[in-house]
């Protein structure tokens, strides 16, 4: 494997992102090209500069965004920061933390700090560990 195939699959994702914009019918292509990221970056995270770390997971967070703005829905309630948690958005796509987050993921979160998961772009506490990439 070599960096040319994370920048193949690295570009499909930013057109896909780019169409998101347009219609959520790429929304299932998406999960796809995120998914075949995140298995290379299995095999091989040394092949990831922290440079593709970041585009990456900022066009997620952008693709989640884009998605979600075709859905409609909202106002949605806010809700008071969880214990140990330093910010009240979402790290990656920046939505506020409202009723939608309900989920806590159970790899990242400890007894002091529960890391909830986005609803808009799944982005949890995984990613800063280096669990997985997007």
């Amino acid at each position: 494997m070599s960096h040319a195939a994370i920048e193949k699959e690295t570009e499909t994702l930013r057109e896909l992102v780019i169409a998101a914009s347009r219609s959520p019918d790429v929304e299932a292509a998406a999960e796809a090209c995120v998914g075949r990221l995140n298995a290379l970056y299995k095999k091989a995270p040394d092949l990831f500069t922290e440079e593709d770390v970041r585009f990456l997971n900022v066009l997620r967070g952008r693709l989640g965004a884009r998605l979600e703005a075709h859905k409609g829905g909202g106002p949605y309630a806010r809700i008071a920061k969880p214990k140990g948690t330093k910010l009240d958005h979402c790290w990656r796509c920046e939505t506020p933390l409202d009723e939608r987050f309900t989920e806590a993921c159970p790899k990242c979160s400890t007894k002091g700090a529960k890391s909830l998961v986005c609803p808009v772009c799944k982005a949890c506490g995984c990613q800063k560990a280096g669990n997985v990439l997007v």
